[in-house]
């Protein structure tokens, strides 16, 4: 199996994404080559989005004044 590589887009991109504050907790699925971004309430709302424009692009996503994108809150039990 065959896995791309997710490219980052620049650090100037991600500042500028984060910066919208009214935005917080939104996800942004970021096309890293031109820094053209996609909004949802959830992964699969932004990505949905973003395949209409690009649909053989390649995303990095973030959620807007957050370090991460998913938190797990649970733990893995032992059987």
């Amino acid at each position: 199996m065959n896995i791309p590589k997710v490219k980052r887009p620049s650090e100037e991109i991600v500042t500028r994404i984060q910066a919208l504050k009214e935005k917080k907790g939104l996800i942004a699925a970021i096309e890293p080559d031109t820094g053209v971004y996609f909004l949802g309430k959830t992964l699969t709302e932004a990505l949905k989005k973003a395949k209409e424009k690009y649909p053989d692009k390649i995303f990095y996503s973030i959620r807007i004044g957050y370090t991460f994108v998913h938190e797990h809150k649970g733990g893995l039990k032992k059987i």
